[in-house]
C-alpha cells in the first residue's frame, strides 16, 4: 500500500517566511508510537505535496494505527510541531475514492490545517518465479 501525502492550510510557525514542512509517519505496536517514515521537507509551504511516499503492509484481518505528524523543521534537528492525527488503516482504505482528508490538531489548537492522504494498493503477486525452458 502506497500512502501520498498532502497538507493544506498548515499553520505558520515561522516569523520571517513560512513553515518548512515535513511529515513523520508513526504506527502503534503495543502501546507505543514507533516511527516509521517519513516525508521530505519543502521549504516555505502550507500546502505542501510530498513527493516520497509512504509503503507500508496492509493486513486485512489486524487493526493497524497510525498517526501522521506534521512537523516546521529548524535545522540542526531542531523542529516545532505544526499538527498531528491518528487514523486507522480501514479508515485510510474506506475513504470515498481512496482519499481521506482530517484536521491536524497540537495541544488544544484544532486549527492547525489539514492533511490529504491519498491510498494507492500496490500490485502483489504469489508467484515466486517464472520459468522458461526452449529446446
Amino acid at each position: 500500500m502506497n500512502l501520498f501525502i498532502s497538507g493544506r492550510k498548515l499553520k505558520d510557525l515561522d516569523t520571517f517566511s513560512k513553515s518548512d514542512p515535513q511529515c513523520i509517519l508513526y504506527e502503534k505496536r503495543n502501546n507505543s508510537w514507533v516511527k516509521i517514515d517519513q516525508t521530505e521537507q519543502i521549504r516555505n509551504e502550507l500546502n505542501p505535496d510530498f513527493k516520497n511516499s509512504f509503503t507500508l503492509a496492509y493486513f486485512f484481518e489486524k487493526v493497524q494505527n497510525f498517526k501522521f505528524v506534521f512537523i516546521d523543521g529548524d535545522g540542526a534537528g531542531d523542529f516545532d510541531t505544526i499538527g498531528e492525527v491518528e487514523v486507522s488503516m480501514g479508515k485510510l482504505m474506506g475513504a470515498k475514492k481512496q482519499t481521506w482528508t482530517a484536521n491536524l490538531a497540537y495541544q488544544g489548537n484544532a486549527n492547525c490545517g489539514q492533511i490529504i492522504v491519498r491510498t494507492q494498493a500496490l500490485q502483489t503477486s504469489n508467484e515466486v518465479a517464472k520459468w522458461s525452458l526452449r529446446w
